[in-house]
């Protein structure tokens, strides 16, 4: 597996979280819908709160009767669910292969909620490092994506450029959905393979890598999260420039206020209540 992602810049690891051990995660998304939903009832949006539907259904329906323009819902869900999440022992093993012993969250993590038909939730082929900045490139930086349903063709699941995570970093600009769009066309150099995944499976690809999802054409909302990893800083020996823009990155997420965490190896990872007090001092 560790030349397979050497090659093509991702892995897909099949079942790497049972998915009774997401089930958390989506009992607190669907408690913020019900928030949200009551909310959006009082000021008069909507008719019906739909209380009584499914997870993938109610936000779907409420969708439907007002456009909800969400393209990540990030803090509704800084919670336990979400640390236990971060430190699944599924995701730090299979990273251990690629990111070696020392392993953190570094702070960036994103829940998005694909709604049905929505062009501004599909996302244009991509390179990360084109969102963190030209000095990032360097770095070895690992998104781990995590769908909370089953995903396909249909419903929005992720594509993959193959190989891409060996180009440089290509040019690009942001259009009026905030989306990174290429000065050259990566499709000329590749072609994007569809990742269809189960609930409990794990994807996982670098910070240069090209991937991106098309328009979600079912009736109900494809949920996932992304949750980013990097070596534990100061863990590791690498090149002046690998450590040049490890550190840029670690800087520009602390501006972000988000605190990163030990996940495994050298220092203690913090418990919940740790990391969110980290998260308030930030804040304030």
């Amino acid at each position: 597996m560790t030349d397979t992602y050497k090659r093509d810049g991702y892995l897909h690891v099949r079942q790497a979280i049972p998915p009774s051990d997401l089930q958390p995660l989506r009992d607190c998304i669907q408690r913020q819908v019900g928030i949200y939903a009551e909310e959006m009832l009082r000021q008069g949006k909507i008719n019906n709160p739909y209380e009584n539907l499914p997870f993938g259904q109610r936000l779907a329906a409420l969708h439907r009767e007002n456009e909800i323009r969400l393209r990540s819902w990030n803090y509704p869900i800084f919670g336990p669910e979400l640390h236990a999440l971060i430190h699944h022992p599924g995701i730090a093993d299979a990273l251990e292969p690629h990111l070696g012993p020392n392993i953190s969250f570094n702070g960036d993590y994103h829940l998005r909620p694909k709604m049905p038909d929505s062009v501004m939730t599909a996302f244009p082929l991509h390179q990360d490092s084109q969102y963190y900045g030209k000095p990032s490139q360097h770095a070895h930086i690992i998104t781990v994506w995590i769908p909370l349903v089953d995903v396909d063709e249909e419903n929005g699941c992720l594509y993959l450029i193959p190989g891409s995570n060996a180009w440089e970093l290509i040019d690009s600009a942001r259009d009026k959905n905030q989306n990174m769009r290429s000065f050259e066309d990566p499709e000329a150099r590749g072609t994007p393979v569809p990742a269809p995944m189960n609930r409990g499976d794990i994807l996982f690809f670098s910070n240069m890598t090209f991937h991106g999802s098309k328009v979600n054409n079912t009736p109900e909302v494809r949920w996932s999260v992304d949750i980013r990893y990097c070596r534990t800083p100061g863990t590791f020996n690498a090149p002046p420039h690998v450590i040049q823009s490890e550190d840029f990155m670690h800087d520009k997420l602390k501006q972000t206020k988000r605190p990163p965490m030990v996940v495994r190896g050298e220092g203690r990872p913090p418990n919940y209540e740790e990391w969110h007090s980290a998260l308030l001092a930030l804040r304030n």
